[in-house]
């Protein structure tokens, strides 16, 4: 099973991307052929990465399809200049089309078959971490029709049981 957590790359977005990456195992690092590299966000992204010390890293050079082959090189040698030094350096960089899904099965095969499954506790109290919330009452509800709110989130460790209480 893999589960991802997509994370905006726009600046605005960025405390939305950090507290999702509290929950992850692999990175893949999207990076956009026809643009420079790196972007701002993409800066913003590997340093996260870095600080999350995440072994597991795919970079993925998207839009492959929108430049020319002379072009990609050269992207490609500016992404290899930019992971230089990084927890990011000697990953795998795919040319991809997720338009035309050109070479989707390979980074799905790699996903599978590079990255190994994490080991998680089951039997421990559980622990979630909450990346987000959500207010399920209307505006001006009366006091006793407020309901509880929506947490959002990963367990890290346990199971949770119906009808538990959880603090």
């Amino acid at each position: 099973h893999v589960s991802f957590v997509d994370c905006p790359g726009h600046d605005i977005l960025m405390a939305t991307m950090l507290n999702g990456a509290a929950v992850m195992d692999a990175a893949l690092l999207l990076i956009a052929s026809n643009e420079p590299c790196p972007q701002p966000q993409t800066s913003e992204h590997l340093a996260a990465v870095e600080i999350m010390r995440l072994k597991y890293i795919i970079i993925l050079q998207n839009k492959i399809d929108l430049i020319k082959e002379s072009q990609a090189r050269e992207q490609y040698d500016q992404i290899l200049q930019f992971i230089k030094g990084t927890v990011a350096e000697g990953a795998p960089v795919v040319p991809i089309s997720a338009q035309l899904k050109y070479n989707i099965d390979v980074v799905c095969d790699y996903i599978v078959n590079h990255i190994p499954v994490p080991i998680r506790d089951f039997t421990s109290a559980p622990r979630l971490i909450v990346i987000r919330s959500f207010d399920v009452n209307k505006p001006g509800c009366e006091v006793e029709d407020l309901r509880g709110g929506v947490a959002g989130g990963s367990i890290l460790r346990g199971v949770l049981k119906v009808n538990a209480n959880y603090r």
